[in-house]
Parts: structure tokens; C-alpha cells; sequence
């Protein structure tokens, strides 16, 4: 019996998990059903898990943290910054109070930084300097 692999051209490959993220959030305005919002939820998941995944294997400074110097474990830091964008996100859906409203932005923000930086310093290969 022969094995079929199915190959996605690189485009459709690498723009997979944010593809997940558009359908995670096109299924929480389609409504606020439980199965929408859990279908969302899955969607969202999935998608960290892929882009952490893939950020583990093809980061360049492959180090490993230490336990005990860090506040968090390497699991929970991984995923912290995908924590605060789903908290930003669901604050901002589910209130009209500006201030809380601004707390979910500031979180998405906070979010998107944090990504931005991981993403810059985990492109560099590590130096004595």
C-alpha cells in the first residue's frame, strides 16, 4: 500500500496559522452560540500551538532557559503573548466600559510587542557580545 503525502505549496504552508486566526474570528461575529464560540476557540488554539511549534524548531539562539531564573516555565512563556491577544480580544467584545475597553487594547498591544521582539531576537544566531 502506498503512502500519499499531501504537500501545500510554501505560500498556503506558512500563512496556515494565520488563516486559522481570520476563521477564529470570522466564527465570533458570525454569533455567540457556544459552538461558534468553542469552534473559535479551537481555531485560535491550534494556531498557537503551530506558530510556537514552529518558532521552536527554526529559532536560530537555541538555548534553553533556565528554570529557576525565570519567573515563568518555558511552556507558559511560550504562550503568554497568545494569552494576552485572546484575553485583549475577548475584553474588547465583551464590554462597552472605555476603560476596560482600553485594558483590551493595551493587552493586544502588549501582545503584539511581545511577538514582535521574540520574533527579532530569535532570528539572530547567539554571539559573545
Amino acid at each position: 500500500m502506498e503512502k500519499f503525502i499531501v504537500m501545500l505549496p510554501k505560500t498556503v504552508y506558512e500563512n496556515l496559522p494565520y488563516i486559522y486566526f481570520l476563521i477564529s474570528g470570522g466564527l465570533l461575529v458570525l454569533g455567540s452560540e457556544w459552538a461558534l464560540i468553542f469552534s473559535a476557540g479551537v481555531f485560535y488554539v491550534v494556531a498557537c500551538i503551530v506558530l510556537v511549534s514552529r518558532s521552536a524548531h527554526r529559532r536560530l539562539d537555541k538555548y534553553k532557559r533556565k528554570p529557576l531564573k525565570y519567573l515563568f516555565p518555558e511552556l507558559v512563556y511560550e504562550y503568554l503573548p497568545y494569552t494576552y491577544c485572546a484575553i485583549g480580544i475577548f475584553v474588547l467584545m465583551s464590554t462597552t466600559n472605555p476603560f476596560y475597553q482600553f485594558s483590551g487594547f493595551a493587552l493586544l498591544i502588549l501582545a503584539l510587542r511581545n511577538l514582535l521582539c521574540r520574533k527579532s531576537n530569535r532570528a539572530k544566531a547567539p554571539s559573545f557580545f
